[in-house]
């Protein structure tokens, strides 16, 4: 799966049209929206792997699964990430240098997305005025 057969919708992560998975974040950080120099990066990347992902709103996390491993996965807006999920019209895509992750036709979706920033349960912060990270002591340990 090539970059140039989803739609190009990183610069438009913020903008949402369904209220349940609105988001006024304005980060760029893991987790969070894809900067554009991000999305330039990914661009010209080509080490894309198939991978299985569900996305479950009620946990607040992100399954994916690569090469048999399974990766837990935070993002701000889980429920947009279902949104494009239930709108894809091919295989998810999995970008590990810049843990990105491609959902072709999520564009078309509520979501107004294909990518999305994911991070890692570790690394989990939170939106402007929203803190969402997970207390110490719940945190998955050993989790990439």
């Amino acid at each position: 799966m090539s970059m140039s057969s989803v739609s190009n919708s990183a610069s438009n992560n913020s903008g949402f049209n369904n209220s349940s998975i609105s988001s006024s974040c304005s980060g760029f950080a893991p987790g969070h929206n894809v900067h554009w120099i991000h999305r330039r990066r990914l661009e010209a990347w080509d080490q894309w792997s198939d991978v299985e992902v569900a996305a479950d709103p009620e946990l607040d996390l992100i399954h994916l699964v690569i090469d048999g491993t399974q990766q837990l996965m935070w993002f701000h807006n889980v429920g947009a990430v279902a949104a494009a999920l239930d709108a894809a019209v091919d295989t998810p895509q999995w970008c590990q240098r810049y843990s990105t992750l491609m959902v072709p036709g999520g564009f078309g979706s509520d979501a107004r997305s294909s990518f999305f920033y994911l991070a890692r349960p570790e690394r989990v912060l939170p939106c402007i005025g929203s803190p969402v990270r997970a207390p110490e002591t719940e945190r998955i340990d050993g989790q990439a």
